[in-house]
């Protein structure tokens, strides 16, 4: 599910987003005055964050940091905080 505070752009893409889809994880999204760049939290993949210039960015962003953070994890085999169920769900919906 993805959230978006503070929208400056229409929030058709969040919507539609395959992020939008995954029940397992949420995106948190909001615009940085000071970046002047939407920022991205993943506070079930210990609160990882991205950023872009648009919405889209970052979601782009979102879905290239959440594949890198489960590979990494996986690969030096550390404790993932989702289920192997949930970490099958997410990669099917970002595939």
């Amino acid at each position: 599910m993805v959230n978006v505070r503070r929208r400056k752009n229409p929030a058709a893409i969040t919507e539609t987003h395959p992020l939008a889809q995954i029940e397992d994880l949420t995106v948190r999204m909001e615009w940085d005055e000071d970046t002047e760049s939407w920022v991205t939290y993943v506070p079930e993949l210990n609160n990882i964050s991205t950023f872009g210039e648009s919405q889209e960015e970052a979601l782009a962003n979102t879905r290239d940091l959440i594949i890198g953070y489960l590979d990494t994890m996986q690969e030096k085999r550390l404790r993932l905080p989702l289920t192997p169920s949930a970490i099958r769900r997410v990669r099917e919906a970002l595939a």
